[in-house]
């Protein structure tokens, strides 16, 4: 008889991304075009791209449209293949990227992160 293992929803969805290709380059551009639009014109400063699994944390500051849209797109494929891209009830972004080498799949949550910056 087949072992069965109950996970949470998160290794559930983890497992479930084995079955996604990489977003092809058009999609990837279309997405982040809109996501970075969003966010700058939400007029929020401080952004955050957050793995906990991987204890991945990077702090954007948003100065101009064009220039957040490049180091966005740079740092989101440095760390590896780009699954989905998908803007959540909360107004905040769930990002799926597999690792190029491991091919393990990790979820990154962008998110306005002012509450976290102290500017004096």
């Amino acid at each position: 008889m087949a072992e069965i293992t109950l996970g949470n929803l998160y290794d559930f969805n983890k497992q479930a991304m084995n079955n996604e290709h990489p977003l092809d380059p058009i999609e990837f551009n279309i997405k982040t075009n809109n996501l970075i639009s969003d966010i700058y014109n939400r007029k929020s400063k401080f952004w955050m791209l957050l793995n906990n699994e991987r204890k991945d944390y990077t702090v954007f500051i948003v100065l101009t449209e064009a220039g957040t849209l490049d180091e966005f797109r740079e740092t989101l494929q440095n760390r590896g293949e780009i699954l989905s891209i998908d803007k959540q009830e909360d107004n905040n972004y769930e990002i799926w990227i597999r690792d190029i080498i491991t091919k393990e799949n990790f979820v990154y949550y962008f998110f306005d992160y002012s509450f976290g910056i102290i500017e004096a």
